[in-house]
């Protein structure tokens, strides 16, 4: 693009470069220049958008099952102490979960829920940094014994 003289070198700037995304990797083009040939399929490890796959699990305590992850939206159910879940995916104080049986899912407070697994299994919902006081919290999933499980260090000394 040309742009008159005196005009647009905001333009200019923002367009001298274009970023490209290609097989995982980033790359920088100067503006002109042809771009790389995209390749025919990327494999699945590359998409980091992916949701990853429900887990089954439980609630430790009886809890209330939200609309949305938020304590003042729309209660869906009462779900006892020890009711069986499916987690779809977890956030730093809310998990979302299904019921077996019904295919509406809400929001529980992250600290009720737990299910096995390693931290290999739990990372990828979401659940990382569990406090002792929290559902998902083990001792075996906490190497270096510091109360947080599943945290940075558990996941460097758990790696091949």
């Amino acid at each position: 693009m040309n742009f008159p003289p005196g005009r647009g070198t905001g333009r200019r700037t923002l367009l001298a470069a274009l970023l490209a995304v290609t097989a995982g990797h980033l790359t920088v083009r100067a503006l002109g220049t042809t771009p790389p040939t995209a390749p025919a399929a990327l494999p699945a490890t590359l998409n980091l958008a992916a949701k990853p796959a429900p887990v089954a699990g439980w609630v430790t305590v009886s809890v209330s099952q939200f609309l949305k992850p938020d304590p003042r939206s729309a209660t869906l159910r009462i779900l006892p102490a020890h009711t069986p879940v499916t987690v779809h995916r977890c956030f730093e104080r809310w998990c979302e979960v299904g019921v077996p049986g019904d295919t509406r899912t809400g929001w529980v407070m992250r600290s009720s829920v737990d299910l096995r697994g390693d931290c290999a299994a739990l990372v990828p919902l979401g659940l990382k940094d569990l406090r002792r006081t929290e559902g998902a919290y083990n001792a075996a999933r906490d190497s270096n014994s510091n109360g947080r499980a599943c945290d940075r260090e558990d996941l460097i000394a758990t790696r091949p």
